[in-house]
């Protein structure tokens, strides 16, 4: 039997889907820093987060939310549709731009590790493993790191570190 991580990416269809690469962990694990994996095609978010919104639907039930770093992928309309339903999209600048937060139905909340869609299969695999490896406790940086990714946006630039007015305490 496959585990709960694998069971999500459908073979490749005659019709010209491809397989989406996501990775959860299991249902039964305490959410943490990070609750899985994802690996876009691109960082384009009218072609990728439809996919991965229907994707996190069995663990999340009908999406509401998607929070991601608008730095890291761009111009996106405020709301789409999924599978019939609304999903409202948020972009947040001060948001990791190595995850996207994805918002069920009440407060159930998901956060997925992004794997720069130009990473080499075999990292971004182990980066995916790592990802919903339920005794892996890290955050998004140690994870890429660890899979020799580096830590730098999805897009492959680096981020701007915020501007200090250099008076302590005001």
């Amino acid at each position: 039997m496959k585990p709960y991580w694998e069971r999500r990416a459908p073979s490749p269809a005659s019709d010209g889907r491809v397989p989406l690469r996501l990775t959860l962990k299991p249902p039964s694990v305490p959410t943490g820093v990070i609750d899985g994996g994802w690996w876009p095609r691109s960082m384009d978010p009218m072609a990728e987060f439809p996919a991965m919104i229907a994707g996190v639907t069995d663990r999340l039930g009908p999406v509401s939310r998607v929070d991601y770093n608008m730095d890291a992928w761009g111009d996106v309309p405020r709301r789409i549709v999924v599978d019939g339903e609304i999903v409202r999209l948020q972009g947040i600048r001060s948001l990791d731009p190595r995850t996207v937060f994805v918002s069920g139905d009440g407060w159930q909340r998901t956060t997925l590790l992004v794997v720069p869609p130009d990473t080499s299969d075999k990292a971004a695999q182990a980066a995916l493993v790592s990802a919903a490896n339920p005794a892996v406790r890290d955050g998004a940086e140690r994870i890429l790191l660890a899979g020799d990714i580096g830590c730098s946006a999805p897009d492959g630039a680096v981020p701007v570190p915020r501007r200090t007015s250099g008076k302590a305490g005001r």
